[in-house]
């Protein structure tokens, strides 16, 4: 007749599979932040309700984000507001972007195309809008080599040198004004003033963002028309900054505008 195993072998082969989980689950998460020395980093914002990314080279995009095929990118995640999570559901890459905490993921994209950025986690009304870009361009092994021998001190500089260049260009001088309201981008709230606005074929219209937070004027219903940006686009207006509209190679008619960054953000433009 055989005997019972004692309690404690028990006890101990289950203790040892939970140290053995923990180990591993730790090793996971060191190996999912520790980027290799090469990397390149790309600061991650995540605020209701866009991702707003930084480079190294001081660099700023809304919306999107461009890198390199080959070549290790590090993503410092941060938020503004409240929690989000980053999510390429392509490249299996989630995790949380917590306030007043820096988390770190990093990847090497190896094939070029267009890749979906998302929230994962529930930030308010307009979370199921908070989507961005992530576009993978092709390099030839001579592109990622300099890439990764590049001197990250020196491209700053140069973009130094180019801002200092940009703030001296003189005043807008414009015919008419178009005005992104402060509080634009809570979704319902006014937005654009006029939200028509009627000009003459050739005018110059300045764009002023009074808002905190990144706009566009984009020619277009939405992101899903086909014409989108076909016959004018700002380009990201920063928070308190402005941009001009040229009108010269619009015909009289309508056009419809909205925010790329916003896209519930709408308005019209009369050309006459």
């Amino acid at each position: 007749m055989g005997h019972a195993m004692p309690e404690w072998i028990y006890i101990g082969a289950v203790i040892a599979l939970l140290v053995w989980v923990g180990a591993e689950a730790w090793d996971a998460e060191r190996l999912l932040e520790k980027a290799p020395v090469e990397a390149k980093t790309i600061k991650v914002i995540g605020q209701q309700w866009f991702w707003t990314f930084e480079h190294e080279d001081g660099t700023k995009e809304v919306g999107e984000v461009h890198v390199k095929k080959g070549i290790p990118y590090k993503f410092d995640l941060i938020s503004q507001d409240v929690n989000h999570a980053f999510n390429v559901p392509d490249f299996t890459m989630t995790l949380d972007v917590i306030p007043g905490r820096l988390n770190t993921i990093w990847s090497t994209f190896d094939v070029p195309g267009i890749y979906l950025i998302q929230c994962r986690e529930y930030c308010g009304y307009s979370h199921y809008n908070m989507k961005a870009n992530l576009i993978v361009e092709d390099t030839t092994p001579q592109e990622v080599a300099a890439l990764l021998a590049d001197n990250s001190p020196q491209t700053a500089s140069v973009a130094s040198e180019t801002a200092q260049t940009t703030s001296s260009e003189p005043a807008i001088q414009a015919d008419a004004l178009l005005t992104i309201l402060l509080g634009s981008s809570v979704q319902g709230s006014p937005d654009y003033d006029p939200d028509v606005l009627t000009v003459t074929k050739g005018n110059t219209i300045e764009v002023k963002n009074a808002d905190t937070v990144p706009h566009t004027v984009t020619s277009g219903t939405g992101p899903q028309d086909a014409n989108s940006a076909k016959q004018f686009d700002t380009g990201i207006i920063n928070g308190g900054e402005s941009a001009v509209l040229k009108t010269d190679s619009l015909t009289a008619g309508d056009y419809a505008y909205y925010c790329m960054v916003h896209p519930y953000m709408t308005g019209t433009l009369k050309v006459q």
